[in-house]
């Protein structure tokens, strides 16, 4: 049988938001990035026009996406990072500038995936209790 590394046990599991109100048909839940609005119809449309083109493999480095951003925001693509969501960026932070006896400082109230991230590449997890 297979022993998980030592202190992944001691991670808390996610729990997510209630996805209902008592008395209300329906509810959004804002801390999942929920719309009460639905979606643009602007973003409907790019959906459905990129639904030709799913067979394709996207570009890794996401070049168009990251020189329309730039143009968009007046910076240099080269200074614009993309990932498959929030989670690969912020591993990819943590192997870059974190590593065994380095310390990461988690919010009391923080996003699920820190004190993993952190110990993932063997970083101290501290919780920051001061208000800054």
């Amino acid at each position: 049988m297979l022993t998980p590394r030592p202190g992944i046990m001691e991670l808390a599991p996610y729990v997510p938001g209630r996805s209902s109100v008592d008395g209300q048909k329906a509810a959004m839940k804002l801390s999942a990035n929920e719309s009460a609005l639905g979606p643009s119809p602007k973003a409907l449309a790019a959906f459905r026009e990129a639904g030709e083109t799913l067979h394709e493999y996207p570009d890794g480095t996401s070049i168009a996406l990251r020189e329309a951003l730039g143009l968009a925001n007046g910076l240099s693509p080269d200074r614009i990072v993309c990932g498959a969501g929030s989670d690969e960026l912020l591993y990819n932070l943590a192997r870059g500038y974190a590593g065994p006896g380095d310390e990461i400082l988690l919010g009391e109230h923080g996003f699920n995936v820190y004190p993993i991230v952190a110990h993932c590449v063997g970083a101290i997890r501290s919780k920051c209790r001061r208000r800054i």
